[in-house]
């Protein structure tokens, strides 16, 4: 008998209903996916790095066949991701080495988790400022807040629907209580920029991606009520670490 563990559940390959579960739905792929697949290809062979300009759109768009609007669009999706930098009267420059994904995962995967890692460690620079200040300066109105924030993220997690809304609310509680707002809305803009540049069915939409570091969220929560600014520190370290754990795990090419 033959057994592969799927979701954590062993499944009996010698069953044919069960060899039916080795499969993923597959999804029907945008105009958008198959310029940025094509791109990559490009990128590959061509053998460009960071700092290589790419094709212009024009360019582009008649050896693609497709619209300028489409080449636009999937540029975007990359600049949005870090991937790219786009200059006005210039053109596209790779900021990110760009290679194709192998194995099982996926080249929108592939890249995401690239664009994801970026975000991340400049999050990381403004975050843990933030927590210092939050734990120094928060109000007890404030702290309140944030207590009441990870009480609703803990309700939702467990009840396993998205938490990603929850999970902003209680941050951005963080943000107010630092004292400048502005660290705030530029961690948020750092998020959404990311969020409209990722696929449909991206895996980090996942309600189980992140869900490791929901204890330390509980440890942030503490510190900042303690006025304890080096466990705020300690805590949100320990979140973005097992954020970049998760992130990297899902776009090993060995899987």
């Amino acid at each position: 008998m033959h057994k592969t563990k799927i979701n954590n559940e062993l499944i009996d390959t010698d069953s044919y209903k069960d060899v039916a579960k080795l499969l993923s739905p597959l999804r029907a792929k945008s105009r958008t996916q198959e310029v940025l697949e094509a791109l990559v290809g490009m990128i590959a062979e061509a053998g460009l790095e960071i700092g290589d300009q790419l094709p212009g759109e024009t360019v582009l768009s008649e050896q693609l066949g497709v619209g300028r609007s489409t080449i636009r669009e999937a540029l975007n999706r990359w600049e949005g991701l870090g991937l790219v930098k786009r200059r006005r009267g210039s053109g596209t420059y790779l900021t990110a080495n760009i290679r194709p994904a192998r194995g099982l995962v996926s080249t929108e995967t592939t890249l995401e988790s690239e664009g994801l890692l970026r975000i991340v460690d400049v999050r990381r620079t403004l975050e843990v400022e933030v927590v210092r200040r939050a734990a120094i300066n928060a109000t007890e109105a404030q702290k309140q807040r944030i207590l009441s924030g990870f009480e609703k993220l803990k309700t939702v997690v467990a009840s396993g629907m998205m938490w990603r809304n929850v999970d902003q609310a209680f941050h951005t509680e963080i943000y107010e209580a630092s004292g400048n707002a502005i660290f705030g809305r530029i961690i948020l803009d750092l998020d959404d920029a990311y969020h409209a540049a990722k696929f449909r069915d991206s895996p980090f939409d996942n309600p189980e991606f992140g869900v490791r570091s929901v204890l330390a969220h509980g440890d942030l929560c503490n510190a900042i009520v303690a006025g304890d600014a080096e466990a705020a520190v300690r805590a949100i370290s320990i979140i973005l670490d097992h954020v970049v754990d998760e992130i990297r795990e899902m776009s090993e090419t060995d899987k």
